[in-house]
């Protein structure tokens, strides 16, 4: 098989409503000759007859036990043949000429760039909460620079740096953020840039989002937990804190839409649905730290 320069890894879980869209962005890249498509799919809808059917250049590898995304992309990569991976999801469509914008990022040395993340469900009032929950601190206004982390939704690195910070921890949310806790520890930070652009799709219900928030938190105070080897103490600093964490959090994401003058009046009229989604997940990151005190006791 052709050496390739980016291989894109899509996982999918029950992802047929978005899939064609997704895949369908991504066939029509300008560059597409130049990259390889990997759907690691572990659904239990027709998600893979579809992608068979509608996308036969795509590789295809399918489980039957449904798998993390996490550990999706971990096989993917394992499979990978370009130079660079780069990262989507099922439910997110990439804007034209996005990977011209990675491989371009590449030429520089920095090992990990990701880009923008905009709301592809302008239509949902649930899309618009889920949005402002999960990506306010990428929206498409954001100025290039160096960040904290990038949402594995749209992010690329260099083979390099996966052999070096994975791979991503399996079985849990949030190992993104532990992958770019192990780059920080080498003194680097993700390059962030705006053109670089996807849009998500929720489709979900206000119950299911509810219920991803809490599960999401939960995820990220055990995974700080563990791979920050946090004691006891901190974990009940850390558990204390999320007692004023949805009013802190519900503030900063207003200061991002506020600063970048995007989505103002979207933000204002799903704010209070919003504020819920904060305290689902600062419930959730609670309970992350207290199970991890009682499975230790």
């Amino acid at each position: 098989m052709k050496q390739v320069k980016i291989s894109v890894i899509v996982p999918a879980y029950n992802a047929r409503a978005t899939i064609t869209d997704c895949l369908g962005a991504l066939e029509d890249q300008s560059l597409r000759d130049e990259c390889e498509i990997i759907v690691v799919d572990s659904s239990t809808d027709d998600t893979a007859a579809v992608v068979a059917e509608m996308f036969p250049e795509v590789r295809l590898f399918t489980f039957p036990e449904r798998r993390f995304p996490s550990s999706a992309r971990n096989f993917a990569v394992s499979q990978a043949r370009g130079e660079i991976i780069a990262f989507t999801d099922a439910d997110c469509v990439v804007a034209p000429g996005w990977l011209g914008e990675i491989i371009g990022a590449h030429r520089s040395d920095l090992p990990v760039i990701g880009g923008a993340i905009d709301n592809g469900s302008p239509e949902s009032y649930i899309g618009w909460v889920y949005y402002f929950c999960e990506f306010n601190q990428w929206m498409p206004r954001a100025r290039r620079g160096l960040v904290g982390e990038i949402p594995t939704c749209c992010l690329s690195l260099k083979r390099a740096a996966f052999d070096r910070y994975g791979p991503f921890l399996d079985g849990t949310y949030c190992s993104d953020t532990a992958f770019h806790w192990n780059l920080r520890r080498d003194g680097y930070q993700p390059l962030f840039v705006p053109t670089m652009k996807v849009s998500h799709q929720y489709r979900g219900s206000l119950k299911s989002f509810l219920r991803h928030e809490w599960f999401h938190g939960k995820c990220f105070g055990r995974v700080r937990t563990s791979e920050l080897g946090l004691t006891r103490r901190q974990r009940a600093l850390f558990a204390a804190r999320t007692l004023y964490l949805p009013l802190l959090q519900f503030y900063l994401t207003a200061s991002r839409v506020a600063r970048r003058s995007s989505y103002l009046r979207e933000f204002v009229l799903s704010s209070p649905l919003v504020f819920l989604g904060i305290l689902a997940w600062s419930y959730g990151e609670l309970s992350g730290y207290l199970s991890h005190t009682e499975r230790r006791a």
